[in-house]
């Protein structure tokens, strides 16, 4: 027996997150210099992305606050991973990345699946 082909799943997400998203950047902030006087540099990575609500199920009794949005993140073109510490901007407005959660099944990162804050 074979096994799946992540790949070809990765390939269906690409093409329906460029089809049914927007494009945005990813914001890796890197800091250089010393420690008690850092050069702080922003550099931005084009990126696809869906931009979803979350619903009221999502929110309450957890750690989900109104407002969060819950993203799609392509890996279409992305050179790097999202990491905490990165901001994404959808639309001009920078958000924070509260979480970020890899659909990686058989070691293929498929998708991430971001929740971010403003």
């Amino acid at each position: 027996m074979t096994g799946f082909d992540y790949a070809k799943s990765r390939a269906t997400a690409e093409r329906l997150i460029a089809k049914f998203g927007q494009p945005a950047q990813l914001r890796r902030i890197t800091n250089s210099g010393s420690d008690y006087d850092p050069v702080q540099t922003n550099q931005d990575f084009a990126c696809m992305l869906v931009d979803l609500d979350y619903t009221q199920v999502h929110i309450g009794d957890t750690l989900i606050q109104r407002g969060d949005r819950m993203i799609y993140l392509s890996t279409a073109g992305l050179s790097i991973a999202p990491m905490l510490a990165d901001r994404l901007l959808i639309a001009g407005i920078e958000h924070a990345i509260v979480d970020v959660l890899p659909l990686s099944p058989g070691g293929t990162t498929v998708f991430w699946q971001l929740q971010v804050r403003q």
